[in-house]
């Protein structure tokens, strides 16, 4: 968005001192400071939605929600992914990309993934980390109908239920990444 203020097109010099002004040159300064005043008004509130912010603005919660905007040239150190615990579960059990990068199941039984929320977007690469604590070797992971790539190098996955087994109890990694909105996903076994 262009700037639109204009200090130009106001006479700073207005009134002249000690002489009779004539009452448009009042009237031209006031109505130019008043649109001034609301091109100044848009360009913040346009910013105030647009901008990203390294913390909340006074009376906000800060939202940086890039809605898949594309950052180029960017160089990132230190970064972070978010993570967060799903606690003990079993069945039916909802891995939502928007909830964090990295999730943490503990099973209690058998559970059924459902995958949710990716981008649907087919210009997009996205991916988030599953932490399994399996706590029973006879705890089973059922996979989505959706997860068609990688299934070759995951051991213990069975083609004709989906599910998968675990030789023992313990800390397992597995990634899940689609690059055509979710459609179909890739799974890869990190640890």
């Amino acid at each position: 968005m262009p700037c639109n203020i204009n200090p130009n097109n106001i006479d700073g010099n207005y009134p002249i001192a000690g002489q009779d002004n004539d009452s448009q040159g009042f009237r031209d300064n006031f109505s130019n400071i008043k649109a001034n005043f609301a091109f100044a008004k848009n360009e913040i509130e346009d910013l105030q939605k647009n901008v990203i912010l390294k913390s909340a603005l006074l009376g906000s919660t800060l939202d940086n929600d890039l809605n898949n905007a594309i950052l180029y040239r960017a160089q990132l150190r230190s970064f972070t992914s978010s993570f967060t615990d799903l606690g003990p579960k079993s069945g039916i059990v909802t891995v939502s990309f928007l909830d964090a990068n990295v999730q943490k199941i503990t099973t209690t039984g058998k559970i059924e993934l459902v995958l949710a929320d990716f981008p649907t977007s087919v210009t997009v690469f996205a991916s988030i980390k599953l932490w399994l604590s399996i706590q029973h070797t006879v705890d089973t992971v059922t996979l989505p109908n959706k997860v068609t790539y990688g299934l070759n190098n995951i051991s213990g996955f069975d083609s004709q239920t989906r599910e998968i087994t675990f030789a023992s109890t313990g800390e397992y990694m597995f990634e899940f990444s689609s690059a055509d909105g979710g459609a179909n996903f890739w799974i890869t076994k990190i640890a």
